[in-house]
């Protein structure tokens, strides 16, 4: 099976999947970990019944987010980058103020720790060429939607 790119389906997804799919679960566990400390911290006086609408909010604002992003970072929209590595600042800057509530350690060094490495894997440099690649995957897909698109000569 052919890429559009060039090259194989196979080759690509082997050595581009992993990143990606990493980014997805860091921004998951990300999102889970924020939630789960705010719930104790920042919701900590709500009634249970009120907590868990907004952890059911907090969750359909947040893996959206991720989603779309991921999605157009997958159909080599350059832009799409900073939704999820907004989407990562955005969970370290929830949790960052949570020290305040002395949280578990532990758990809340882990709601740190998650959204750094998702930064990180973001930039590595597998995933900017992943990006790099969709990229021009996206560009060949164009100009083959406009050679198709325009009529044909006849001589």
């Amino acid at each position: 099976m052919k890429v559009v790119g060039g090259g194989s389906l196979r080759a690509f997804l082997a050595q581009y999947f992993p990143v990606f799919m990493c980014t997805v679960l860091l921004g998951c566990f990300s999102a889970s970990t924020l939630l789960s400390l705010a719930g104790t911290t920042y919701w900590r006086g709500l009634p249970p019944a009120q907590r868990t609408d907004y952890l059911g909010i907090a969750l359909l604002v947040l893996i959206p987010v991720l989603v779309l992003g991921n999605l157009m970072i997958i159909r080599g929209r350059s832009w799409a980058v900073w939704v999820v590595a907004g989407y990562f600042l955005g969970c370290l800057v929830m949790t960052a103020p949570m020290i305040l509530y002395h949280p578990h350690q532990a758990v809340y060094a882990f709601a740190l720790l998650l959204p750094l490495l998702g930064l990180l894997l973001l930039n590595s440099k597998r995933h900017r060429e992943m990006r790099e690649k969709l990229l021009g995957i996206r560009h060949e897909r164009q100009r083959i939607k406009k050679a198709a698109g325009q009529p044909r000569r006849r001589g």
